[in-house]
């Protein structure tokens, strides 16, 4: 039998824990096809993997790569080490979903809290959806060179249902704001997202020094986002969290609490 490709030589880590092993990895087509000793077996191509470690890919969970996917669709900084899933969208901060308006507000954001110019990420992307939906569709038709996946951000939905006072200390969502927020959550994993993201974090500002939005919400919004993930995509949904361990200890292990009791995995 002739294999697309073996990769031979190599020492075989099968993520399993245990020991590595001297084996050789044929590949036909997009599947691993045999693992053992394959001397004499012909390919249409061998890669010689002696003193290399071969591994399965490896699932970079968090990732601020939302922008870069734009102007470096290969994804160099992830897949030059081996990572071929990568979950974007953590600490809340996404680009989706969004009005036309707040385009330039969530490229601010991302820019306080990642450092990436705002410039760059309104001039590297396409800015052509309003959906969590229509975003990752966006992401797919740049053909990126690993496996994305995303986060729904807190920061996004929360100023989409509640506008500039999302970010002021001591103001919760109104009844119909906390609707709105539920919507836009069970929409975009309905829509694709894995789960939703938040920061608690008090150093994640925006530029005139208040912090994100969602930062101040109370256990009352966090627990209907947690209820809108699971109606949304079913139970194991994530929900990624930036916590505030410092001042607001007790609070943050609450929210965990309501979110595994949800049936949602919690990620921080």
């Amino acid at each position: 039998m002739t294999h697309d490709l073996i990769i031979s030589g190599g020492s075989v880590i099968d993520g399993t824990g245990s020991d590595a092993v001297r084996a050789d990895v044929a590949i036909d087509g997009e599947r691993i096809t045999r693992v053992g000793d394959l001397s004499g077996v012909e390919a249409a191509r061998t890669i010689d993997a002696t003193g290399k470690l071969v591994t399965p890919g490896f699932v970079d969970l968090h990732t601020h790569l939302d922008a870069q996917v734009g102007w470096d669709p290969e994804m160099k900084s992830s897949c030059y080490h081996g990572v071929t899933t990568a979950l974007m969208g953590n600490c809340g901060v996404t680009f989706a979903p969004v009005s036309a308006k707040n385009h330039r507000l969530l490229a601010e954001l991302m820019e306080a809290v990642e450092d990436i110019e705002a410039d760059a990420i309104m001039d590297g992307l396409p800015w052509n959806w309003t959906s969590y939906g229509q975003y990752l569709d966006a992401v797919q038709a740049l053909k990126p060179g690993i496996n994305v996946v995303g986060l729904a951000g807190h920061s996004a939905i929360r100023f989409e249902a509640m506008g500039d006072k999302s970010m002021d200390e001591g103001v919760q969502a109104t009844a119909d704001e906390l609707d709105h927020i539920s919507r836009l959550v069970r929409e975009s994993v309905e829509e694709g997202a894995v789960g939703f993201s938040t920061s608690r974090f008090l150093g994640h500002k925006v530029p005139d020094g208040r912090l994100t939005p969602g930062t101040w919400a109370d256990l009352r919004e966090t627990d209907a986002i947690q209820r809108a993930v699971v109606e949304g995509g079913g139970r194991g949904g994530l929900f990624q969290v930036a916590p505030d361990m410092q001042s607001r200890r007790a609070v943050e292990f609450e929210m965990f609490t309501q979110a595994a009791e949800h049936g949602c995995q919690v990620l921080y």
